[in-house]
């Protein structure tokens, strides 16, 4: 590295507060579903005889459980790569010198696109197991004999919820590939996996 060279420091994360929204998902939101989840499949078997698909409910509760779990142990691992460089700053007393902040800067770079990796794989778990476990309460509110109109709505509301997490990850997986530009928009209208909002950098709104 030459002296009038500058280390390349990775992008500040998009959102800035996306290190505490990975944190909420996975070491609050996840935990609590993961028990409800499993909550669910110790009420749900006692009762499993007055239920019309008692099985396909249990292997969905028991689906979006062990994927609830999945996206813990993957934020535990994200975390540790979720660092600042005024974080580093503080391990290293000769952080001024450019040789180092050559290093550290490279190595940032690794850890930010590691932790992008695993928050990857940690927001299409969470899904997916939102979707199971959406599924899942569905599925259990169909009774063995006759349905009353309450419950038909129950069941409709729930079945809109899960199709809006289903839309979710379909607009997430449309990204960079060649689909009708109708179907695209349909699908980000619909459930859009980030805010329909202009990226940066974007003109300011005039004064």
């Amino acid at each position: 590295m030459t002296q009038g060279d500058k280390p390349r420091w990775p992008a500040p994360p998009e959102p800035y507060g996306a290190f505490a929204v990975v944190d909420s998902l996975g070491g609050v939101a996840a935990p609590l579903l993961a028990g409800f989840a499993v909550a669910l499949i110790g009420l749900l078997i006692p009762g499993a005889e007055s239920l019309r698909y008692p099985d396909a409910a249990l292997a969905l509760f028991a689906l979006s459980a062990v994927l609830f779990l999945q996206v813990v142990q993957l934020n535990a691992r994200a975390r540790g790569y979720a660092v600042s460089p005024a974080q580093v700053r503080e391990w290293y007393p000769d952080f001024d010198d450019p040789a180092r902040q050559a290093v550290v800067a490279w190595e940032l770079r690794h850890h930010r696109a590691s932790w992008a990796h695993l928050v990857r794989r940690t927001r299409t778990r969470y899904n997916v197991a939102i979707l199971a476990l959406t599924a899942g309460l569905m599925v259990a509110l169909v009774p063995r004999g006759g349905i009353g109109p309450l419950r038909v709505v129950a069941i409709v509301v729930f079945g809109l919820f899960a199709l809006l997490e289903l839309l979710e990850l379909a607009d997430r997986g449309l990204r960079g590939r060649r689909v009708p530009g109708l179907v695209r928009r349909i699908v980000h209208a619909a459930a859009p996996s980030d805010p329909p909002v202009p990226r940066p950098p974007y003109e300011p709104p005039p004064p």
